[in-house]
């Protein structure tokens, strides 16, 4: 297990040493927050510090640095500003979590993790800290990063624990979840479930939390491919929505439920919810939203064979990223385009399509895109009748695929696709070499044994 990484300003190496200056500390303040934490002075210390500089600081015989007194914050869950004089509080900067809280709300990730990365980089309190590594985890994840999303989430969750504030500490572990689910880790199910539990033990309550939470399940349940309760939790999550008047939230739910219900085939509801998805979002003006929803709408119609009007709203949506200047996203659109022309079997614009959504998503690390776009690629190739060329783009998705390592579903059904290529050659056994590596990507211990009677199976028929 790799060490945390300490909050505590350290010396750097091959600098020169120098004292840093004491500060004034309120009296008693060191040993009333270490009573209320119910911990002796070597647990305060925890190693970092000595044992005595704990007691020498808490009895007023040494005015302690600023490390020291951050570590007596973090382990006690007092603010820095709790144990000193007001004559020190004024020379300590604190983050503008306003700025931070507006640039999510905005959803202008990128912009959020440079501002909350150099604000946490400044900041002195423990929960300063923990609220701009929430919103660098939160900017993290919404730029499909989840690696340091989770270690950001989870250092936040640890300090806001300690701090008592448990409404944090369940907004913290949601996007955990969320950062689990991105990596296809089936723990996130059991930690979202449980989330929910705590969730609505807080008081007092928070719905609006709670509405997040729900849809959170939704969102998991449909990785997992459980359309019957992402649907069930969406339902629920659109219910505590309405109930709050929250319409932002509201619209990105019905945008959900259409996603699940396109899923599960239901493309009439489907069809209904990307429309009140779109409704809502033109009524808030929040036109990435809207260009969301379109897609959504345009992928329903193209799966209903309304290939005329799925291209309206895809082109629609396609002019609003542009004119918003947001490629957060566009990347899935641009796929859509792509599957649009291979359904219309234009290979050429198809390819267009694919490579356009494929430069994007290489600016953002959005692996899933890249190797999806190699295989509409792969599938334009074939029906050019370049079979080289669609080996080629075939290979290269499921290498980006098998790299990323938490792409499974996405991996799985592109060998499933490349096998069916193959297979309307005439290629048989490549198909079954293909299909081997699909059980193998999801169940590898059942790999072996499949791939055997696989191969008996097609000597037998040949």
């Amino acid at each position: 297990m790799c060490a945390r990484r300490s909050s505590m300003v350290r010396q750097q190496p091959g600098s020169k040493r120098r004292r840093l200056p004491g500060l004034a500390v309120r009296p008693g303040a060191i040993k009333q927050a270490r009573a209320e934490a119910g911990m002796s002075l070597a647990q305060v210390a925890s190693g970092e510090v000595s044992r005595t500089a704990v007691f020498l600081a808490e009895t007023g015989k040494t005015r302690p640095t600023l490390p020291t007194i951050q570590l007596i914050a973090a382990r006690t869950g007092k603010p820095v500003e709790y144990f000193l004089e007001d004559s020190e509080v004024v020379h300590i900067k604190r983050p503008d979590l306003d700025k931070l809280r507006g640039l999510a709300a905005a959803e202008k990730f990128a912009d959020l993790q440079a501002a909350a990365s150099a604000a946490k980089a400044e900041a002195v309190d423990p929960l300063d800290r923990a609220w701009t590594a929430f919103f660098l985890g939160q900017a993290y994840f919404r730029l499909a990063n989840p690696h340091p999303a989770l270690d950001e989430l989870r250092e936040a969750r640890d300090t806001f624990q300690r701090s008592g504030d448990q409404w944090m500490v369940v907004d913290c572990t949601d996007l955990i979840a969320g950062a689990l689910s991105l990596l296809e880790d089936r723990a996130a199910l059991g930690i979202a479930e449980s989330n929910l539990e705590a969730c609505r033990r807080l008081r007092p309550a928070n719905r609006a939390l709670e509405a997040r939470v729900i849809g959170r399940l939704g969102s998991i349940h449909l990785v997992l491919h459980n359309w019957s309760k992402a649907v069930e939790y969406y339902s629920e999550a659109v219910d505590v929505a309405g109930e709050l008047k929250d319409l932002s939230r509201l619209g990105k739910m019905y945008g959900n439920l259409g996603g699940a219900y396109e899923h599960l085939g239901d493309l009439a509801r489907a069809r209904a919810y990307s429309q009140k998805s779109i409704a809502i979002h033109e009524l808030l003006n929040d036109q990435i939203s809207v260009a969301r929803a379109e897609n959504n709408l345009g992928l329903v119609l193209m799966r209903q064979g309304e290939l005329d009007q799925a291209r309206e709203h895809l082109d629609r949506a396609l002019r609003l990223y542009d004119e918003a200047g947001v490629e957060v996203g566009k990347g899935h659109l641009l796929l859509s385009l792509a599957e649009l022309e291979l359904n219309g079997r234009d290979p050429d614009g198809a390819r267009r399509f694919s490579t356009m959504a494929s430069d994007v998503a290489h600016r953002h690390n959005e692996p899933g895109v890249v190797g999806k776009a190699h295989e509409i690629m792969g599938q334009a190739a074939e029906m050019s009748g370049n079979f080289k060329l669609a080996d080629t783009e075939f290979q290269t998705a499921i290498s980006v695929l098998e790299r990323s390592r938490h792409l499974t579903e996405h991996l799985v059904a592109c060998l499933a696709i490349y096998a069916q290529v193959l297979e309307a050659r005439g290629d048989a056994l490549g198909a079954l070499e293909l299909l081997k590596r699909a059980i193998g990507a999801t169940r590898p211990e059942l790999a072996p044994a499949a791939a055997e009677q696989e191969q008996e199976e097609a000597q037998s028929s040949a």
